[in-house]
């Protein structure tokens, strides 16, 4: 823009009549309009708001899906029952062990890794198969239904941190009063960018 007005400056100065290329002439004109960068400011946000909220708010609620499902569904609990059943028959001859009212969630991710003494099966594709023959009354049906969150939303969920959401509604609420201050500015400014005085109606 600098080159452009320097350019104009040049012309007039010199008598020489230079017009200005249209993409020039284009930023140019654009450049004239009162509060400019305010303007275009206020246009960008206004288009990606309900983007950005939208997308905090479908985490916000896969997260309260996801937590939900996991403290109160029917199915988790009946999973979760199993699993600490069977590891309290595991170690049934330890009375330190054997008698668990709870585990930890750590747990979890251990039961593929304990093997039948044939090392055909583990203890999570046997609690799988008890609890689907024992529990689910549809398993092999159409009408199954999976017993847990689905697990892109689960995967989706483990990722997600409440330091990001913070982040990301600071930065809206920033951007949000940023663009009110300069929407404010650029609605007293007259037809010719003159700051007027607010109506008192």
């Amino acid at each position: 823009m600098d080159k452009i007005e320097k350019h104009i400056r040049s012309t007039a100065e010199t008598d020489e009549s230079k017009p200005l290329d249209k993409p020039e002439q284009f930023l140019f004109q654009l450049s004239q309009i009162p509060s400019f960068s305010e303007r275009v400011f206020c246009i960008l946000f206004q288009s990606s708001f309900h983007e950005c909220i939208s997308a905090v708010q479908r985490k916000v609620e896969i997260l309260q899906t996801v937590c939900k499902v996991l403290q109160s569904g029917k199915c988790v609990m009946q999973i979760l029952g199993l699993v600490l059943a069977f590891g309290n028959f595991m170690n049934g001859g330890n009375r330190s062990r054997g008698q668990a009212d709870g585990f930890t969630l750590d747990i979890l991710p251990k039961l593929k890794d304990v093997k039948s003494a044939d090392n055909s099966q583990s203890l999570l594709s046997y609690i799988v198969a008890y609890y689907l023959r024992h529990f689910d009354e549809d398993a092999g049906r159409e009408s199954c239904v999976y017993p847990l969150p689905e697990p892109q939303d689960l995967f989706q969920a483990s990722q997600m941190k409440f330091e990001d959401f913070q982040r990301d509604l600071r930065k809206l609420r920033k951007d949000l009063n940023v663009c009110s201050a300069q929407t404010e500015k650029v609605s007293l400014q007259g037809p010719n960018g003159a700051i007027s005085e607010p109506s008192e109606n």
